[in-house]
């Protein structure tokens, strides 16, 4: 169906990397913040 050759490979797997890489580290980021949000809210309290 598509036509993957070597040079699309070159090109699509880092780009592919890159954007699983960065939603990891957006995910990671997000779960760490609410992790410090439930813990200063339960201090505060």
């Amino acid at each position: 169906m598509f036509g993957i050759d070597a040079y699309s490979l070159e090109v699509l797997v880092p780009s592919i990397v890159g954007v699983l890489g960065i939603a990891g580290v957006m995910v990671w980021a997000f779960i760490k913040v609410r992790h410090l949000m439930n813990d200063d809210h339960k201090k505060a309290h």
